[in-house]
């Protein structure tokens, strides 16, 4: 593909933690999935998985590179997005929506692939247009609260690199 994401690269390896340090990592994931939990919990958000695969995407794949947050965020947001469009668009419109629907997803993956606005179309994006699309998942919770835990994880995400930049 012409479109290289460095959430792939393998050159920036993690330095390795000592088991002291990385049992401090794990306590603070403790505590910040407890914490991520709660306030799902006392805001009435049944779908976490959608924050929580946000997380990981974000923290994992992107290793938590601050300039690799706004795509992240927007991307997870128009792949949600493009999951409504793609599900309610022929129950609306019928085959005319279907075929809007698809054009608007081969239009995403052309994007992609060249590299075109790299803000809203990228991985994150394909990510969540697929998790949003399973039909299983549709049945338990709808692309409104994905879209609710992914924007609390992106709050709560966003405010620890905040933090992060103020202390440096």
């Amino acid at each position: 593909m012409a479109n290289h994401d460095s959430t792939t690269d393998h050159a920036h390896a993690a330095v390795p933690l000592s088991p002291a340090k990385g049992l401090l990592v794990l306590g603070i994931v403790v505590v910040a999935v407890a914490a991520f939990i709660g306030i799902s919990s006392a805001l009435s958000l049944p779908s976490v998985y959608g924050g929580f695969l946000f997380v990981f995407y974000f923290t994992g794949l992107c290793h938590a590179a601050p300039d690799k947050f706004a795509p992240a965020v927007a991307g997870a947001f128009a792949g949600l997005a493009t999951a409504f469009l793609l599900m309610y668009l022929p129950v609306a419109m019928g085959n005319l929506g279907m075929a809007l629907a698809l054009g608007l997803v081969l239009a995403a993956i052309y994007a992609l692939i060249m590299g075109w606005v790299p803000l809203l179309v990228n991985n994150a994006t394909m990510l969540f247009l697929t998790i949003g699309t399973i039909p299983a998942l549709q049945q338990m919770a709808t692309i409104a609260e994905m879209a609710l835990s992914v924007l609390l994880a992106a709050v709560l995400i966003g405010a620890g690199l905040m933090v992060q930049k103020m202390r440096a």
